[in-house]
């Protein structure tokens, strides 16, 4: 019973961002949305209760997250379940053409508070993958790693200041095995600790996440084939929370912008006071969207 209290919790506490401005990029009477990272399926219900004629296809490629949606949306006609990562769309819609596709980076509250995987400094275990079938855990990588390429890791994917102090901790430290040590290790490393406002182990954790999943990759990889099975002025929006994330969107989108492509934000939308102060999750979030012209656009 407690298991199933705590579940429950969890669920009632996701709150998708930035949902009015999404809702306002979708293009009129659409046919297939895609929910390239499903998730909770925050974005998939509010598209549903507003276009409730459109086929929405949800795609994520964690197990667990699908796991807790089959209970409620298992049986649901309005929306087609898939574990594939996003990059698989095209494989997904099989000659079809989306209406609009989001795409919500990053990890939901559940993978930080329910997974057990590493996300919270207070795991047992040190894994972070998204996908079990990815090859290397968060802890395969700092211990085989040598010390400049974990310096390395911390400094590109993190933007660590203190990355060499906390590579050199970990690597005469290690083997490390859960968050829980990773980030005691991080906080011996660190000095001044918790001045900046944020968990010294913050950067770190972002980091290895982004490595094991290989979630820049993913993104710079995806955006040419995602925008390629747009129907004619169909819209691809991409939500980011930091910058490394939002910085491969802007110039993926600025490429597409050259040729059959129009930019619908120029500045990425972000939230706005009100939904920040009632889910504070969303302050990081960035909003970028652009639109496939048809051909008597051009």
């Amino acid at each position: 019973m407690r298991l199933v209290r705590k579940r429950a919790r969890l669920e009632s506490t996701h709150t998708p961002v930035l949902p009015e401005e999404i809702l306002a990029f979708v293009p009129a009477s659409p046919r297939i949305i895609v929910d390239g990272t499903l998730g909770e399926a925050g974005h998939s219900k509010l598209f549903h209760a507003k276009y409730p004629e459109a086929r929405i296809i949800g795609l994520d490629r964690d197990p667990e997250m699908l796991d807790r949606l089959r209970p409620t949306l298992g049986g649901a006609t309005w929306i087609e379940l898939h574990r594939k990562p996003y990059r698989l769309t095209p494989e997904v819609l099989a000659g079809r053409h989306a209406d609009f596709i989001l795409l919500d980076l990053g990890v939901s509250m559940f993978h930080f508070k329910g997974a057990k995987r590493g996300f919270s400094y207070q795991d047992e275990l040190l894994d972070m993958r998204l996908d079990p079938d990815l090859p290397l855990t968060a802890a395969d990588l700092l211990n085989r790693k040598t010390e400049r390429e974990l310096k390395l890791i911390f400094q590109e994917y993190g933007e660590e200041r203190f990355a060499g102090r906390i590579a050199r901790t970990i690597f005469e430290k290690r083997p490390v095995h859960s968050a829980q040590q990773l980030a005691a290790l991080i906080l011996a490393a660190v000095p001044g600790k918790g001045k900046s406002g944020i968990h010294p182990a913050t950067r770190v954790f972002q980091a290895l996440r982004i490595v094991v999943n290989r979630e820049l990759e993913e993104i710079e990889g995806s955006i040419p084939h995602l925008a390629e099975v747009l129907a004619p002025n169909g819209r691809l929006a991409i939500i980011s929370f930091h910058s490394l994330e939002d910085r491969c969107v802007k110039h993926g989108f600025r490429a597409l912008g050259r040729e059959r492509f129009k930019i619908l934000t120029p500045k990425p939308t972000m939230a706005g006071e009100a939904e920040v102060s009632g889910n504070p999750a969303s302050r990081s979030a960035k909003l970028r969207v652009i639109e496939k012209l048809a051909d008597s656009d051009r």
